[in-house]
C-alpha cells in the first residue's frame, strides 16, 4: 500500500507519518502544501497513492480544489493533528498511529 501524508511546510508531520509507517512496511511518501515546501505536493505523488493522508482538513480542502481529478480517484483521509509538533516528537507519533488505525 502507497500512502501519502500531506501538512502545510512538508517538515514536521508529514514526514514523521511517513517513517512511522515506512517502518510497519508501507511505502509512504510525504508533501507539504505551502509553495515554499521543499517536497511540495504534486499529481504524480497522488497518483502513486493508494490513500492520501491529510493532517488537518485545510489540506483535504486545499486538494479538493487544486486538484479535483485526484481528489475524486483517491481516498483522503483527515486526522485533525494540528501544527503544534517537531518531527518525530513522541506525542505526535502517538497521535498519528492512533488516527491511523481507524484509516487502516
Amino acid at each position: 500500500m502507497n500512502i501519502l501524508f500531506v501538512c502545510t511546510a512538508g517538515q514536521q508531520r508529514s514526514p514523521t507519518g511517513a517513517e512511522l509507517y515506512e517502518t510497519k512496511g508501507y511505502n509512504t511518501d510525504f508533501a507539504g502544501i505551502h509553495g515554499m515546501s521543499g517536497r511540495a505536493l504534486t499529481e504524480d505523488k497522488m497518483q502513486w497513492a493508494d490513500t492520501i493522508v491529510a493532517m488537518e482538513e485545510m489540506h483535504r480542502q486545499y486538494i479538493v480544489q487544486n486538484y479535483p481529478e485526484q481528489a475524486d480517484e483517491n481516498e483522503i483521509n483527515v486526522l485533525n493533528i494540528p501544527d503544534v509538533y517537531y518531527r518525530n516528537d513522541p506525542e505526535l507519533q502517538h497521535r498519528i498511529q492512533n488516527s491511523m488505525d481507524d484509516v487502516l
